[in-house]
Parts: structure tokens; C-alpha cells; sequence
């Protein structure tokens, strides 16, 4: 069992400002701990394909959650939560109103229901330049693939009237979990399931309790998991929010913020 476990948001937290890149200092932190039964984690909203690209970049003994809690490395393999058929139709009609645009993830598989610049559906979803991903047309279409999803992210449009129509009705479904990484966009989660609810399950199956768990973010969907950790640590550049969660506050992404953090906690 590992001594300690570290879970790391990625946009704002373990990725530099252009959001693809781990800095070298990050990465030689994490293998040297990694000598000393310390086992990370990258917890992040991406589907659990895209945030492999990103554990590309460190090593495979970095393990996953993603989809906000809704995929993850269990002891047993990947373990899968699934928004639900008639919570996806839901919300798909809520967003219709003001035809804002909402984007539904499987592990490895995307779609949208508005377009969109291409632009922005890659920044919205996290997506590598070749990554595709199909459009959904009518509620006919969604329901073919409505079953598969296990979350999904509402953007906006630029109206903040319209995102807040769409997030109050959502919510007065019960039906779902609303999150948020930044301003512009609603996180669908299934119900009862967040980045924390991994982080739970994780200490469970690996028997390592919140005084050995560091969890590391910037936004308001890694609340959940820094509720979970004695040793949670708000980057320099996260929300005010986030900030008064968290245990601790640690330096920028841009600057290191993580690798600092523990550096200091195991003086290396």
C-alpha cells in the first residue's frame, strides 16, 4: 500500500498556462516520490481518453480519475458512473431553450449538441487537435448514444442570464450534480458523484487515510476532493473560494505551485 496518495487537478493545478504542458521540476518532483510509495493521481473533468494524453507526459504508474469522479482507476480497473438516459434528454431540453450548447462525454467518445467554433469545443473539452468528436442533431440522435454518457459540460454563450436559467433548472431536478471549472460552463456529474467520491473510494480500496492524502486544485469542482484531505492545497492562481476550502496555499501553476508544495513537505 502506498504511504501517501497525491491527487492533482490538471487545468490551473499540474498543467502550464497553455494548458498541455507539465513543467520539468513537476515532473522530476513526481518520479522522485514516486521511489518512496507515494502514489498520484490525476483527478480532472476530462473524459478519461484526453486525460490520458496528459499521463502520457508523466509516467503510466500515474492513475486517473476523470469525468469528475465519474471514471476512474479503481482496484478492480476502471470504475464507471453513468449520468442516465432520462437525466441526459433532461438536460438536453433545458439547453435547448436558449439553444446553449452542451457537450456529453463516454470515457472515450464526445458529442455536441450546438455548433460551435472549433475552437471553442477543443478549450471547452480539453480536446487534442485530433481528437473528433460528432454532432447531435435531434433528440432521435441523442438517444442512441444517451445511455453511454457519464458526464457532460453546458457552455455559454456569453450571457450569464442564460447559463443561470440553465443551471437553476437543472438543479431543481435533483436528477444530477452541478459543478463548475470556470465561469462559463455548468459540469454535469451524475448524482451523488464528484471528484471527492473517487478520492473516498480510493483511500477505502488502498487504506490510506485523509492525514496521508494531498489534493491539489483551482476550481470549484475540486472542492468536493479537497474535503477529503487533511493536506488539501489551493493553487496560487485558484478561486477565492477554492482558496478558504483548502488547508493550505501553495504558489501559481505557472510557477510551480505543486512541486513547491511538496518539496517543502518531504524536503527533497
Amino acid at each position: 500500500m502506498p504511504k501517501y496518495l497525491v491527487f492533482m487537478d490538471l487545468d490551473g493545478t499540474l498543467l502550464s498556462a497553455d494548458h498541455k504542458h507539465i513543467s520539468k521540476r513537476t515532473k522530476s518532483v513526481i518520479e522522485k516520490l514516486q521511489k518512496q510509495d507515494v502514489q498520484f493521481y490525476i483527478a480532472t473533468g476530462r473524459m478519461y481518453e484526453l486525460a490520458r494524453i496528459t499521463q502520457e507526459l508523466l509516467n503510466p504508474k500515474v492513475k486517473m480519475i476523470t469525468s469528475n469522479g465519474a471514471v476512474f482507476d479503481g482496484r478492480n480497473g476502471q470504475e464507471i458512473t453513468k449520468l442516465g438516459g432520462k437525466v441526459v434528454e433532461m438536460a438536453y431540453k433545458i439547453t435547448q431553450v436558449n439553444k446553449l450548447p452542451m457537450m456529453l462525454f463516454t470515457p472515450k467518445k464526445a458529442y455536441f449538441t450546438e455548433r460551435i467554433p472549433d475552437f471553442i469545443a477543443q478549450n471547452a473539452g480539453n480536446f487534442d487537435d485530433s481528437f473528433g468528436y460528432r454532432e447531435i442533431n435531434n433528440l432521435s440522435e441523442l438517444k442512441e448514444i444517451e445511455d453511454e454518457i457519464t458526464n457532460g459540460v453546458v457552455l455559454s454563450r456569453g450571457k450569464d442570464s442564460e447559463l443561470k436559467e440553465a443551471h437553476d433548472n437543472l438543479l431543481k431536478t435533483k436528477m444530477l450534480r452541478i459543478s463548475s471549472s470556470n465561469p462559463r460552463n455548468l459540469e454535469m456529474i451524475p448524482l451523488k458523484t464528484d471528484k471527492g467520491t473517487a478520492v473516498r473510494q480510493i483511500q477505502l480500496e488502498q487504506n490510506v487515510d485523509s492525514n496521508h492524502t494531498f489534493v491539489f486544485g483551482d476550481g470549484m469542482n475540486d472542492v468536493g476532493m479537497m474535503q477529503e484531505a487533511k493536506l488539501s492545497v489551493a493553487m496560487g492562481n485558484g478561486l477565492k473560494e477554492v482558496k478558504k476550502q483548502a488547508n493550505y496555499v501553495t504558489e501559481a501553476n505557472v510557477n510551480d505551485g505543486l512541486a513547491i508544495f511538496l518539496e517543502n513537505y518531504f524536503k527533497l
